[in-house]
């Protein structure tokens, strides 16, 4: 559509640094000078740009919105005038290309990395040994986080025992007995664990617990394992693709049982890969768009960012009256405020060097979020999202809209998803 940026497409962008010429290379500094004489400040971002265009879009467009806004407000440190550069790495959804990236952001003088987090905890060690923190926007898994062994790694996205506490207590309200299907990733495991103990926890439990390579291709056997169990409910914990080919096989096989999902299934690329009917009543948890306080400082961060993206985020296909769907930019804004909060840290140490100090000071410093909240990282266990902006999410038509049976959804407003009506 005339006007707007398709996910894909905006997601495959061009390697490299976003909003400034190129830098030299000048590992450990933290600033570098610029063939004009200016100085500069690196913030890796390390996404699966050819992988999952999705997470990588969003990721990277709320990281340049920041920095576009730091970089208008001015950012001066100890006197002198910096401008925030991005520095885009391809990782490809492989956690060691995730963390070899992480060691050339390094090299490359980064101050700080905005990533998916993949290889997180392999690139930690070096991360903290240079004084680049990095801060996890897409992956949930629990024991990532652990300040006194990774002192580096922030995470300012949804955790898998938060969306699992919250989804365990829901799914018992349809049936006590669940059968769960995950993929072989680290964070597909632990959502999976974290989902048992959380249904058993709410006097329900985990019938059967299937592990499946996030590259399967076909998943029968799988589903006539779950129909032949007696659950109630399908629960579903991996990556968006392996979601969306989970949903639609489920779909083929005319499997009735009511799907849940971890938040990865809010991602345009189910809907799109496994379509209206497959996906229609696929309900998903998620973080709240809006704050409790704060009803237009969101909607006014997505005007900014499509101003700043040449429109609103198609969500890449329509609905069943053939409108153009939006996606809400509820995961850009995770990787907006991690820009902020760099920012914020930099100028509280008054320095545009990495090292202790600026993981110090990260861990200290609050911003306020693009939905209006007041957004820092918890010092006790370095995480950004409250467990209690969880939310659930069912999909109707191919939009979703917070679900009427749950205390905090019932609250929320519904996001209007159609592209044409965004103004």
């Amino acid at each position: 559509m005339h006007g707007t940026m398709g996910l894909a497409r905006r997601a495959v962008a061009a390697l490299g640094l976003v909003g400034v010429g190129a830098l030299a290379a000048c590992g450990g500094s933290g600033a570098t000078t610029g063939s004009g004489g200016g100085r500069t400040i690196t913030i890796g971002v390390d996404i699966p740009v050819t992988a999952d265009a999705y997470v990588a879009g969003a990721i990277q467009r709320g990281a340049d919105l920041a920095a576009k806004e730091a970089n208008a407000r001015g950012v001066t440190l100890g006197g002198t005038k910096y401008t925030i550069a991005l520095k885009v790495y391809d990782d490809n959804s492989q956690p060691a290309a995730s963390a070899q990236n992480v060691s050339s952001a390094v090299s490359d003088g980064a101050v700080a990395v905005i990533e998916d987090g993949l290889g997180a905890a392999v690139s930690a060690p070096r991360s903290a040994a240079a004084g680049v923190p990095e801060i996890v926007i897409a992956n949930g898994t629990a024991g990532l986080m652990d300040p006194q062994n990774r002192p580096s790694v922030f995470r300012l996205g949804i955790a898998n025992d938060a969306a699992a506490t919250l989804l365990g207590a829901y799914l018992v309200q349809t049936t006590k007995h669940v059968a769960i299907i995950h993929d072989d990733s680290d964070s597909g495991r632990d959502g999976a664990d974290q989902l048992t103990q959380s249904l058993a926890t709410a006097g329900g439990k985990a019938d059967l617990s299937l592990e499946v390579p996030a590259s399967a291709a076909t998943f029968d056997a799988q589903l006539q394992a779950v129909a032949s169990s007696g659950a109630g409910a399908l629960a579903l914990w991996g990556s968006d693709l392996f979601i969306a080919k989970v949903v639609s096989s489920a779909h083929a096989a005319h499997l009735t049982l009511p799907i849940f999902t971890a938040p990865t299934g809010e991602s345009p690329a189910v809907r799109a890969a496994a379509g209206s009917a497959a996906t229609d009543g696929l309900r998903f948890v998620s973080s709240r768009l809006t704050s409790e306080d704060d009803s237009t400082s969101f909607g006014q961060f997505e005007h900014r960012l499509a101003s700043a993206e040449s429109g609103p985020t198609d969500a890449g296909f329509k609905d069943n009256e053939g409108r153009e769907v939006r996606q809400p930019n509820d995961l850009d804004f995770f990787a907006y405020d991690a820009v902020n909060l760099v920012v914020a840290a930099l100028e509280k140490q008054n320095s545009a060097a990495a090292g202790p100090a600026l993981i110090s000071a990260l861990g200290g410093v609050s911003v306020k979020s693009a939905n209006g909240d007041t957004r820092g990282f918890n010092p006790q266990n370095h995480e950004g999202v409250s467990d209690d902006d969880m939310y659930i999410a069912v999909i109707h038509d191919m939009k979703f809209a917070p679900v009427q049976d749950e205390q905090l959804s019932k609250t929320l407003p519904t996001e209007d998803q159609v592209l044409s009506d965004f103004h």
